[in-house]
């Protein structure tokens, strides 16, 4: 479609000439590839040799494979693929519709047939979770120094030397899933947890159930109730009674005890004498009958979930100690100075090197560094590359053609494209071709002038060989952020306190925002909480007009906002800016149980009026719902991944290049935060609920078991791998826990106090003047349709406040707690309203005293103190930080500075990594050099300058040759620009080290960096 220019041949042949073949001992022949280039090796011929009266001439191709595509780097067996794959091969058999490659003639016109099994295979191997079939050495050394099983070992993603496979959904155990981050091992330890702790308390409520379900309890309780209802404390049973001071203001919900008002439960009556008196509704169930088992099942239920809960909170250092112990990670060997001085031997990894080794030798052992990484405050720059390069995969996606695309071009396409219909701009669906070559001119511009600028070393990581090394610098060199603690003067370096911490995880890290103004950080997370609370406040408006309608559209209301508030909070979330993965699941959990919390629970519990609690179609009605609805659609939806399948099944084969096929397979990585908030809103929605509808233990039970194994399949199965998470989502959950207890223990008391929720109360005297036959009208207009029949003798009422919650008295004793129920509540149900009050009261002093206690230790650690980890550790502890080296594990990476692009199949780097060995980024596409993936190269003179000194892996394709000055700027600047990194042979020559002995990322260079 597109004609190649004289221009471009020229061009092409240019970069001919500084291209090379593949990686070394890497066949670059497969289609599996999100390849901005895949070149295979080519002889080129000089440039003023190229026939330039062949206009048409192909100068350049990328790698042919056969038609069929069918040659496969990893030659899986069928046993070992997943079940979508094995589908997809036997629809693809059927020949009929899963055919991605019905034009034929089309197809030959390509360079490469697309096939969906490579697509599959992609799938398998870079987006799915895999493990070494045989282990790494590197376990086998953990498991015999501490005496820790290791099942499963992570392999790199696109591992293709060594044999692997998927993780196996029922056999890898929860401390193998630490794999993907301790905070991963520790949701699902939560989630075993909580199943069990429900199903005791399920069985310890059992008779509380069976009471609620027997006549005894209501009268009319019949074998045709609701399953879902069955066992809660749902009354069906009332009786209008006389209410000769009642009136209807006390019912309109004027003030905040009575708030919202309710306009059924109030009658006037109408005898035959045309004589009119109040009559209101009161509930005929008791709980008179339950005195005898019911203190000790509810407040065993009570101590039970408040102790259970409040120990595996307190001992979570523990499980947090034991899946660190039971996996290798980056941050475990490595530190983050955050302070480097504005020198220019900040900017050399040798200089940080030859400092820490020297500084620290003689401390109890020699320390030795294994790599350094000196991060830029470039995040500008990189922001507007990875802006660029969006725009750029944006305007190729449109094109039929990419093969030849020249961004120098870019203008000439545009003859070629039909704008964007005017129906689409209205909508803003797409974008039109041309304003996407105005943004690619616009980004290119804003790139060639941030990289024009000067940076400054920001961050320093640099990596031990040992733990104990680390964790002895970091003893060394940490000092609390007030108060004074006096270093050493040869700790000082270039005569400068530094600032160091552990960092996180390497793949957490967002090297786009690493070094983001405080106040700008500050500025966008206040901006986007007081929009949350906004949406906050709109679902709980459309949720009251929801529950006006009917109590069933709320609670599918409830269960579409619980779904899609994610998605809400995650496009919120992306106005922040935050250093590593874990600060955003941290920021978006608080937003998003937030939501949850308020949606399911606390709305519920303002706008339902207080008479509605125990009736049948009402608030216990609603909570069955919802649970309802958490244990079978959302599962299903989850489970059915309707999206994907789409995609996978669907979009996939029809598409019409291998990259746009593999891009139908890159699922969205799972968020752990958002999985965290799941598990504390359900949690949170049994316990506040527990007292009227004890079955949502069940329920709890279920659904928790439910997740726990659908999860782990997600995460095994369906969802790409996200960043190794840390511990901070489940500490803060833990506040939320604390806070579901608090609630627990008051609503446990509230519950039984408030009991029968009909706001009507015995009056001790009756004058007998309303016998007889009344007409009952209610408040709302609707005439009752039997007549109330009022005998001698009968009992009259009044109307009072049982909504004792909202009156809390002072001092909150026991005593008075039960003093404010004296009007309703009978002699026979003090004794347990009162050991309830004091339980209630005894859970919330522990609690909130071991709340505050917490803090104020921990704010007082950060402020003003630093515990010496050296001085406390056993002999035992340091043998075991010595005994596995960083060089010897496979599965831990260094800190690479890379990004991800929406629309590539693969991350960018950040920095020229020719001094890294490549088994430390931490992925490989087996078909495509790592310059491929490189962002620095599409800064020309930076290209051009990598060129001068080895072939360059990679088209110019995304790099114009105007402007194009070489190495250095107008300035005859060379500064960095981007982050620098290096990594050293170990000292040890042990040849079974897997990180020893490298040589340059460089296929024609085989001489190792350091002798």
């Amino acid at each position: 479609m597109f004609q190649t220019k004289k221009k471009r041949a020229l061009k092409k042949q240019r970069q001919l000439n500084s291209r090379g073949g593949s990686r070394s001992g890497h066949d670059n022949t497969g289609g599996n590839s999100d390849s901005i280039i895949s070149a295979s090796v080519v002889t080129a011929t000089p440039v003023e040799e190229v026939p330039a009266k062949e206009e048409n001439a192909v100068i350049f191709s990328l790698p042919r494979t056969d038609m069929d595509n069918t040659k496969s780097r990893y030659n899986d067996k069928l046993a070992d693929m997943t079940i979508g794959r094995r589908i997809s091969r036997q629809l693809y058999a059927l020949n009929a519709f899963y055919d991605p490659n019905e034009d034929v003639e089309a197809m030959k016109k390509r360079k490469a047939r697309p096939n969906i099994d490579k697509a599959w295979e992609y799938f398998e191997h870079n987006v799915l979770p895999r493990c070494l079939v045989q282990g790494s050495k590197s376990s086998r050394d953990l498991a015999a120094v501490k005496g820790i099983e290791v099942k499963y070992d992570k392999a790199e993603v696109g591992e293709f030397e060594k044999p692997t496979m998927l993780y196996p959904v029922w056999d890898t155990p929860i401390d193998d899933m630490a794999d993907f981050g301790i905070g991963v091992a520790l949701y699902f330890s939560t989630l075993r947890f909580l199943a069990v702790l429900c199903l005791v308390a399920f069985w310890l409520n059992s008779s509380t159930m069976r009471y609620f379900a027997s006549k005894d309890y209501d009268s009319e309780n019949e074998d045709d109730v609701k399953w879902s209802l069955w066992g809660s404390a749902s009354c069906r049973h009332t009786k209008w009674e006389v209410c000769p001071t009642c009136t209807e203001d006390e019912w309109k919900g004027l003030a905040w005890a009575t708030f919202p008002g309710t306009s059924d439960r109030l009658a006037t009556g109408t005898n035959a004498n045309g004589e009119e008196v109040k009559f209101l509704e009161r509930n005929q169930c008791t709980m008179e009958g339950m005195d005898g088992f019911y203190p000790f099942y509810t407040i065993g239920t009570l101590v039970l979930i408040v102790g259970t809960v409040f120990y595996w909170i307190y001992s979570q250092k523990q499980r947090i100690r034991e899946f660190d112990d039971a996996e290798n990670s980056s941050s475990d060997y490595t530190i983050e100075v955050k302070n480097p001085p504005p020198i220019d031997s900040s900017f050399s990894p040798e200089v940080w090197k030859e400092w820490f080794e020297t500084t620290f030798r003689g401390d109890d052992d020699a320390i030795e560094v294994a790599a350094v990484t000196i991060a830029l405050d470039n995040e500008r720059l990189i922001n507007a590359l990875v802006d660029r390069r969006a725009l750029i995969r944006e305007y190729q996606n449109i094109l039929e053609d990419v093969d030849e695309f020249d961004i120098d071009d870019i203008e000439d396409y545009l003859k070629d494209l039909p704008p964007l219909p005017a129906w689409k701009k209205s909508l803003e669906i797409g974008t039109d071709p041309a304003d996407l070559v105005k943004g690619i001119q616009n980004a290119s511009k804003l790139v060639n002038e941030l990289s024009a600028w000067e940076y400054e070393a920001a961050s320093i990581f640099v990596t031990f060989q040992t733990q104990y090394q680390q964790t002895m610098v970091l003893d060394r060199l940490s000092t609390p952020l007030l108060g004074e603690r006096k270093i050493e003067s040869k700790y000082l370096y270039k005569g400068e306190q530094l600032k160091i911490t552990e960092p996180a995880e390497p793949s957490a890290l967002r090297w786009g925002q690493l070094n983001v103004d405080f106040t700008a950080r500050f500025a966008q997370i206040a901006f986007t909480t007081v929009v949350a609370l906004l949406l906050v406040l709109g679902g709980g408006i459309a949720i009251s007009y929801a529950r006006s309608i009917s109590p069933s559209i709320a609670g599918y209301l409830i269960t579409a906002l619980n779904i899609l508030t994610p998605r809400v909070v995650s496009a919120l979330t992306k106005i922040e800016s935050h250093p590593n993965a874990s600060s955003v699941m941290a920021s978006q959990y608080l937003k998003i149980t937030a939501f949850r919390w308020t949606n399911t629970v606390l709305i519920f519990c303002i706008i339902s009026p207080f008479t509605d609690t125990l009736m049948e179609d009402s608030l216990i009605e609603e909570i069955a719902k919802i649970f309802t609805l958490d244990l079978f659609l959302r599962p299903t939806l989850q489970y059915l991944n309707i999206g994907g399948n789409i995609g996978k099944h669907l979009k996939a084969p029809k598409a019409k290049r291998q990259r746009t096929m593999n891009l139908f397979f890159k699922a969205d990585s799972y968020d752990i935060g958002e999985r965290q908030t799941n598990i504390t809103t359900i949690f949170f929605f049994t316990l506040f609920y527990s007292a009227i509808y004890p079955m949502g233990y069940f329920f709890a039970f279920a659904i928790f078991t439910l997740k726990y194994w659908l999860d782990k399949f997600c995460i095994l199965r369906s969802w790409g791998q996200g960043p190794k998470i840390g511990t901070s989502v489940a500490k803060i959950s833990n506040v939320f826990y604390l806070l579901a207890l608090i609630c627990f223990a008051i609503q446990t008391f509230y519950s039984y106090a408030m009991f029968p929720y009909d706001n009507a109360c015995h009056v001790d005297t009756s004058d007998g003047s309303y016998t007889g036959s009344w007409n009952l009208t209610r408040m709302d207009g609707e005439e009752i349709t039997d007549s109330v029949l009022v005998s001698d003798g009968h009992s009259e009422y009044k109307f009072c406040e049982q909504n004792s919650i909202r009156s809390i008295p002072f001092p909150p004793t026991p005593t008075n707690l039960v003093g404010l129920t004296s009007d309703w509540m009978s002699a026979k149900r003090e004794p347990t309203a009162y050991n309830l009050a004091l339980c209630m009261l005894v859970s919330l002093v522990v609690i909130g005293a071991s709340l505050l206690m917490n803090t104020v230790v921990r704010g007082y650690k950060i402020i003003f103190g630093v515990e010496s980890s050296i001085e406390s550790m056993s002999e035992e502890e340091r043998i075991d930080l010595e005994a596995v080296r960083f060089s010897h594990i496979d599965e831990i990476h260094a800190y690479i500075p890379q990004i991800k692009i929406e629309g590539y199949l693969f991350p960018f780097l950040l920095c020229d990594v020719d001094y890294i060995n490549e088994d430390l980024i931490g992925w490989d596409d087996p078909d495509t050099h790592y310059d491929a993936y490189n962002l620095i190269y599409d800064i020309p003179r930076l290209a051009q300058q990598k060129s001068k000194e080895r072939t360059l892996h990679r088209l110019g394709e995304f790099v114009s040759d105007e402007n194009n000055d070489g190495g250095l700027d107008d300035d005859g600047n060379n500064a960095p620009i981007f982050s620098i990194a290096k990594s050293w042979t170990p000292y040890e020559n042990k040849k079974s080290s897997k990180k020893q002995g490298y040589t340059r990322n460089n296929p024609d260079e085989n001489t190792p960096l350091i002798d």
